[in-house]
């Protein structure tokens, strides 16, 4: 789709600005902190993901219809959505992880635990994102990323989104922190607490992610004609 492709520059784009500062910059960032940035680079990702994750079906359109029509399970609809971008956050990402690697090298263990923590930002990403796509849908003009007949009322949600974004995203850092915690108590003994507790972590949001979905999918049965009228018959 034109639109997804008008996305893949943004990489490009943020490659530039964060490599310029990268390599300006003579900062000597302790070993935990390093992790961060790469944090800050797939934040930025996702959220620049938010036209397309979080208006799932303004894409749609009049095909919106076909999923109303299907048999199939609201649950696996969404489920299917969320996995179909989810190359394209890695490609988008993997870039500015990469840089943040070669700029600013973590330890092997920070560097691996950001695998588990991505798919944990990411559920997390999703569960949000599925909620604003059900509740405030809008109908997006062929072969552009502009909404048409916008209304006040899913810019407003879109704003409680982006607030609720940075919120989201906390939990991912915990592990991070008591691994910290730990070595300024000097309790770590070698041990890859991050590592650990960030598989331990993923573990459980993909537990929740498989719960919460359900619910978000019998939502989307409810509202589904509610849907189907604003991505329709108004972008028409």
């Amino acid at each position: 789709a034109p639109e997804v492709r008008m996305l893949l520059l943004t990489p490009i784009f943020l490659l530039v600005i964060f490599g310029g500062m990268f390599m300006r910059g003579t900062l000597d960032l302790p070993d935990a902190a390093r992790p961060l940035l790469a944090f800050g680079a797939i934040s930025t990702i996702l959220l620049s993901l938010v036209q397309l994750v979080g208006n799932q079906f303004g894409f749609d359109r009049g095909g919106f219809r076909v999923f109303v029509l299907s048999p199939a399970p609201r649950r696996d609809i969404l489920l299917g959505k969320n996995l179909a971008v989810l190359p394209v956050a890695v490609i988008l990402a993997s870039p500015l992880v990469i840089l943040v690697q070669a700029v600013y090298p973590m330890r092997i263990d920070f560097f691996v635990a950001l695998v588990p923590q991505f798919i944990s930002m990411y559920l997390l990403y999703c569960m949000l994102a599925n909620l604003l796509s059900i509740y405030a849908p809008m109908p997006i003009a062929a072969g552009s990323l502009k909404a048409t007949n916008v209304k006040w009322l899913p810019i407003m949600i879109g704003m409680v989104f982006v607030s609720l974004f940075p919120l989201a995203m906390l939990p991912t850092l915990v592990p991070l922190a008591v691994e910290a915690g730990l070595e300024w108590l000097d309790w770590r003994g070698g041990i890859p607490v991050c590592l650990l507790l960030t598989v331990v972590e993923c573990t459980g949001i993909v537990w929740l992610y498989r719960i919460v979905l359900t619910g978000q999918g019998t939502l989307l049965q409810s509202r589904e004609q509610r849907i189907l009228e604003v991505v329709s018959t108004k972008a028409e």
